[in-house]
């Protein structure tokens, strides 16, 4: 069937619907919806080959929908929720695996594949091996993080390995990069050679985080002046993902400064500007925005994924190779990457736990990162981006065979490919169905004591609240009696076994039981605070510069104490205390922004949060927690005295300057007065009292003024 618009759109939704309907079957099975996948594309490949499912193939994974549609899509979803500040935590550790010990284990690799495989009758060129071994030796983050969604990783695990692999992407691209561009133009490898590999590496690396910061500036900049646009900013999102990736490809093609050529990494450019976007400029979006923005990162994720996944082994439709002369080989690669992965875990893993230079990081966890060397996306792009027939580069492949006496049947983008897809396959049909069984085995998934209180917390909470709700309804006799008697018996015994299972906690930890009712309060009080301060942010009650120096405070709060960690002093002053180096850069840019004004709005804010405090605090004091209520009363206590001190600093603020604080204090109530005049109108077009074409009206008056920045009125 000849490729036209009609069957490469008619293949395309046909992936799209097998990929659903293969998602609903893992869920229903409890199997990886991922390595699923693989299965059915291997399926698909023996379907395709009939004439009328010919079709199927008429989307075709090529490198360049590869990198610039796919990846950006994935490296944007992975590097979203990542948190910056702990990358700090475990940065020692992370550069380590990624960029030291990737080099080193890609070295053996190289080495043993180039001594073992003349004994198996595959006499490889040199550079061959060494473009395998590059290809190889990363870990990818697409399929780690695929897997790592469907089971319970300790997060500090979860954030080493996704990290080492997403700055695994990077090296590994630039390393692959260098060699393929030795092997097309034939250079000879010398001391001058080696230099220049180091030069281009360190640039790509370099220009990279350069340019992915540059991207931050402007993406901020353009976001900070479109204001509750859902569909733009959406919008812009996703383009700024994929031209950060095209830009920096276009650049590294066409840019050069008088005799230097610009080398950008596309892959540490787009992580590192998104991971900083994430993390810093987030909150630019507009708050009504971000639960769409994510909702819609997941879907486009999951499409990506979807397609990725079962587009790969339709390539094996295109290859005219005999697999079975090639398992010999893949034994062999596996083997030998196994070894080699394990080597270079072990052994820094080790020195760093020995010389106490980081946080321990305990021997099972080194278990699992041995055991989680996924291979997938990344290397298969590589891969991909070998010249082939119908490549302008193909001819210099071929010219480069005959000049190593190159005798086989096959090319050399053939044999990387097969030994590529033949690793691939180990790690998506072995390890990754075994992850999550080692995991329970290990006892590694197991929830923290904290963890389990809070679960059991939040259930008693859920189920009292359920049963309120189910009085309340009953006695709108919206439900018969024996209806409501059976949901009572059923949430009663929930809310027992609920209760059971916290009592049973707190005699297991009777020693450490005070310290943990005290911690797990006062981190749901410090979520009490961040969730009244982004409803404060999303009115435009406060600016962003003020919003993000109290959340700085909360988010180093909380990560202490689930780090059972020493609370530091929370003290209202206004000095900062532990900013990392971005935030001290925006600090020392804004630091004529930090005038009385701005400490007044703060201190308000303060004073606000902490009363909502308080009045949580108290209603959770009222439920029969089964433990002393009296640590209740001691974090109450604490939380009236900061109460307090922000009062008194803002009322010494507003009496040292009255008339500007005057000013602020009428536009904040007219924040408010717009706050409840916004529900008023949303209760009426609910009851359909007022036309949607009112309702539109109402609301874009009431958001014009509720949007409009505190900080402009002086």
């Amino acid at each position: 069937m000849e490729v036209s618009f009609l069957s490469w759109t008619l293949s395309l939704l046909f992936l799209l619907t097998i990929s659903s309907f293969t998602f609903l079957l893992s869920k229903k099975i409890n199997f990886p919806y991922t390595v699923l996948l693989v299965i059915v594309g291997l399926l698909l490949v023996p379907l395709s080959q009939v004439s009328f499912f010919n079709f199927i193939n008429h989307f075709e994974l090529t490198p360049e929908i590869l990198f610039f549609v796919f990846l950006p899509v994935l490296l944007f979803e992975s590097a979203y929720n990542i948190n910056y500040r702990q990358l700090l935590n475990n940065w020692k550790s992370i550069s380590t695996l990624a960029v030291i010990w990737l080099i080193i284990s890609a070295f053996i690799v190289w080495a043993w594949l180039y001594f073992l495989f003349p004994f198996i009758w595959f006499e490889i060129p040199f550079l061959v091996c060494l473009l395998f071994w590059v290809l190889i030796s990363a870990t990818d983050p697409v399929a780690v993080l695929a897997i790592f969604k469907s089971i319970w990783a300790p997060r500090r695990l979860a954030l080493i390995f996704e990290w080492e692999s997403l700055f695994n992407d990077g090296t590994a691209l630039a390393l692959f990069l260098i060699v393929l561009w030795i092997i097309i133009e034939w250079s000879t490898i010398d001391a001058t050679t080696i230099f220049e590999w180091v030069v281009s590496f360190i640039s790509m690396a370099v220009w990279g985080m350069i340019f992915g910061w540059i991207t931050w500036i402007v993406f901020s900049k353009i976001i900070w002046e479109i204001k509750n646009s859902e569909a733009v900013e959406i919008t812009l999102t996703m383009v700024l993902a994929h031209l950060t990736f095209i830009l920096a490809e276009f650049i590294s093609e066409h840019v050069s400064v008088m005799w230097f050529h610009l080398q950008i990494s596309w892959v540490i450019a787009t992580t590192i500007a998104w991971i900083i976007i994430w993390n810093y400029g987030r909150y630019k979006i507009s708050p009504k925005v971000e639960h769409h923005m994510e909702r819609f990162w997941e879907f486009f994720a999951f499409v990506a994924n979807s397609l990725v996944f079962i587009l790969m082994w339709l390539i094996l439709s295109h290859v005219n190779i005999d697999f079975t002369r090639f398992i010999l080989p893949i034994f062999v690669v596996i083997l030998v990457v196994s070894i080699a992965r394990a080597i270079s875990i072990y052994i820094p893993i080790g020195v760093i736990n020995l010389f106490k230079i980081e946080e321990r990081i305990p021997i099972k966890w080194q278990h699992l990162l041995s055991w989680w060397s996924l291979r997938w996306a990344l290397a298969l792009m590589m891969a991909l981006m070998i010249p082939w027939v119908w490549d302008p580069n193909y001819e210099k492949i071929l010219a480069f065979q005959q000049r190593v006496g190159w005798n086989f049947d096959f090319d050399i983008k053939d044999f990387v490919l097969v030994i590529t897809i033949g690793s691939i396959m180990f790690t998506l049909l072995i390890k990754a169905t075994t992850i999550s069984w080692v995991m329970k085995k290990m006892w590694v998934s197991k929830l923290s004591p904290l963890e389990e209180f809070e679960y059991d917390e939040w259930k008693i909470l859920t189920n009292l609240k359920i049963l309120e709700k189910l009085n309340k309804l009953y006695q709108r006799t919206y439900l018969t009696e024996w209806e409501y008697l059976e949901l009572k018996n059923k949430y009663e015994e929930k809310l027992q076994n609920a209760v059971k299972s916290l009592k049973t906690l707190l005699q297991n930890e009777w020693q450490n039981s005070q310290d943990l009712i005290k911690r797990a309060i006062s981190l749901h009080a410090l979520w009490v605070e961040k969730q009244y301060l982004k409803d404060l942010f999303g009115y435009n009650e406060i600016t962003e510069h003020n919003f993000k120096f109290i959340l700085h405070k909360i988010t180093r709060q909380v990560e202490r104490l689930e780090a059972w960690k020493p609370q530091l002093n929370k003290s209202t002053d206004d000095t900062p205390n532990d900013y990392d180096i971005f935030e001290r850069f925006i600090n020392k840019i804004r630091a004529k922004e930090d005038d009385p004004i701005n400490r007044y709005v703060r201190n308000r804010t303060r004073v606000i949060i902490t009363r909502k405090v308080i009045k949580e605090l108290k209603e959770l004091m009222d439920i029969d927690f089964w433990f002393d209520k009296n640590i209740f009363l001691e974090i109450i206590k604490v939380y009236e005295a900061f109460h307090n001190t922000a009062r008194e600093k803002m009322n010494a603020i507003a009496k040292e300057h009255k008339t500007s604080i005057m000013v602020i204090e009428a536009r904040l109530t007219d924040k408010t007065l717009l706050k409840l005049e916004e529900q008023v109108v949303n209760k009426l077009y609910d009851r359909e009292i007022i036309t949607p074409k009112l309702y539109i009206r109402f609301i874009e008056e009431i958001e014009k003024w509720i949007l409009t920045d505190i900080d402009r009125v002086f």
